[in-house]
């Protein structure tokens, strides 16, 4: 739940027929058709397609969709702004396009979808648009068909052709009715107008499917098609839908959707402010099938020391318990085998009853019994109490116990492992997520009253004593990534599966982030989305704004 690049490559892309189907993959095989609708508001097109069946087609196109909604555009003031975000995969302050004069544009470094595409691949591309911005941004682009279309009708009726050319690769295409009926006549659900133009929209995105569904080898290639929207427009929405945060916005309330014929049924709904979930994907640790690794090279600064000159701290984690194992698995360590007394700290269970927090051969312990499947908070407080090096622990934020640790040594040459450790114990299974460690000890008031929060931000007192924070809710790839300012990432090794949840607890008080847009689909996204449809290499490198939305396919 924090703005970062995530430039992945999807991971499913290159076997997605039919079981036991031999399907023919070149190149070529693989297609793209984007679609931007003008000025349609996300939510208002939902509705319109998913409960009043306006938009029938764009409904139907939801049932093998990843979509959301409710993104939230970028808060530009111009319109080829909003345009350059869905174009190159990064917002205004690296694409620098603030207004259609472009002689400060950053286009050199974040080039436009079509022309990476061209430059990367070779790809056959095309743009048709009667769009003035995107004829703007691509005025100095090397396209195969450039056409500056007068109307929808006519962006339509080339489009078709482009698409039924056997070498065609990548094609943009825009219509812009709805703006203007929005602009004339008035956006939103209200707007008769309005809402008869999303139903025209709807039949022409019909007409352009249908136009690749006629190929002649339709049926073994692979076609992405992106519907989105560039904005929405400004109208008085109804006060009981009006929460008081950006999705109530509806000029930044644009949708996003894409479709392929083997996705499942995705949507990616905005948060519910009034009564939130805790979101995410976590990985599910059990026994040493997966474990998460800092190396020690990178792990020094998470050493505690042994003497009151040696600084306090503070360790916090979520943990949801699967099964307790055997004896005393390690939930989070720094030491060789924690179930003996070396050098290091962990977070160890207590046999069937809490957990432990071990410095050497010393300990601090909570007695009582996990219940399973429900989220926990665990927290661990070295500090110094006027010469005195003591520990506490807390669970969800009550204090439980405390122990004298002065010269227990708490340092060692250990990487920090989570998830799975060597101990005197095995098979434990359990979900870890929002790890927390700082170089203070905290306040036991702060404890008690911050403990259910889900998500700490820069404007928190304490963000500047994270030595590391890992949200662990990423729900995809190789690392569990650092969302502190120190970035260090563990490595995952083993079975790696990240799990979906979405839950209510009354050890949960889930954080409003401070960035809602990147909870949904973005502008922004699609760009990483084309990519890695197409295969392109060393996306990493683009340093983009993107994150990666795995769709789900289907077996059939």
């Amino acid at each position: 739940m924090f703005a970062f690049s995530c430039n992945k490559e999807l991971e499913n892309k290159i076997d997605i027929g039919k079981p036991g189907e031999p399907v023919i993959i070149d190149g070529k095989s693989y297609k793209v058709a984007y679609i931007v609708v003008d000025g349609a508001v996300g939510s208002v097109v939902g509705t319109q397609a998913t409960d009043f069946n306006n938009m029938p087609y764009l409904g139907k196109l939801t049932e093998n969709g990843l979509f959301s909604w409710n993104s939230i555009t970028q808060d530009n003031a111009q319109d080829i702004t909003f345009y350059a975000d869905l174009l190159t995969g990064v917002n205004v302050a690296k694409h620098k396009v603030s207004s259609n004069d472009l002689a400060s544009a950053n286009l050199s470094q974040y080039p436009l979808l079509f022309d990476r595409l061209k430059s990367s691949l070779g790809l056959r591309t095309s743009v048709i648009s009667n769009n003035e911005d995107v004829a703007s941004l691509a005025q100095n682009s090397t396209i195969d068909n450039k056409k500056i279309t007068s109307s929808d009708q006519e962006t339509l009726e080339a489009a078709k052709a482009e698409l039924a050319l056997e070498n065609t690769g990548f094609t943009l295409l825009t219509f812009n009715e709805t703006d203007v009926v929005g602009k004339a006549e008035g956006y939103g659900p209200n707007s008769a107008p309005y809402v008869a133009s999303l139903k025209n929209i709807d039949n022409k995105i019909k007409d352009v499917m249908e136009t690749i569904q006629k190929r002649p080898n339709y049926n073994t290639e692979k076609w992405l098609l992106v519907v989105a929207s560039n904005r929405g427009g400004e109208y008085v929405i109804d006060p009981n839908l009006d929460d008081n945060s950006l999705y109530s916005v509806p000029k930044r309330n644009n949708f996003i959707l894409y479709y392929n014929n083997q996705f499942q049924y995705k949507i990616i709904q905005k948060m519910d402010l009034s009564d939130p979930t805790y979101d995410g994907s976590a990985i599910r640790y059990t026994g040493s099938a997966t474990t998460a690794t800092l190396a020690a090279n990178k792990a020094d600064k998470f050493n505690l020391g042994s003497t009151a000159t040696d600084g306090e701290y503070t360790i916090q984690l979520r943990i949801k318990v699967h099964a307790l194992g055997v004896n005393n698995p390690a939930i989070i360590s720094k030491m060789s085998h924690t179930g003996n007394s070396v050098n290091g700290w962990s977070f160890i269970y207590n046999g069937a009853l809490g957990w432990r927090f071990k410095i050497f051969g010393t300990q601090a312990i909570d007695p009582n019994p996990f219940v399973l499947e429900q989220w926990y908070t665990l927290t661990a407080k070295v500090y110094n109490d006027k010469g005195v090096r003591k520990a506490r622990v807390y669970t969800n934020g009550v204090f439980v116990a405390e122990s004298t640790i002065t010269n227990a040594q708490g340092t060692s040459t250990e990487p920090l492992k989570l998830g799975y450790s060597t101990a005197f114990g095995t098979n434990g299974s359990h979900s870890i997520t929002d790890v927390r460690i700082f170089n203070t000890a905290l306040p036991d008031d702060y404890i008690a009253t911050n403990y259910c929060s889900t998500a700490i931000y820069n404007d928190s007192p304490y963000w500047k004593n994270l030595l590391g924070y890992w949200p662990a809710i990423d729900g995809s790839g190789e690392v569990i990534k650092d969302a502190s300012p120190n970035k260090n990432d563990f490595e995952l090794t083993g079975t790696v599966a990240w799990n979906s949840f979405s839950e209510r607890s009354g050890s949960l008080c889930p954080t409003t982030p401070q960035n809602l847009e990147i909870l949904t689909i973005r502008s922004v996204d699609v760009p990483l989305m084309v990519y890695n449809w197409f295969g392109v290499k060393g996306i990493e490198k683009f340093n983009l704004d993107s994150k990666f939305w795995s769709p789900s396919f289907s077996e059939n």
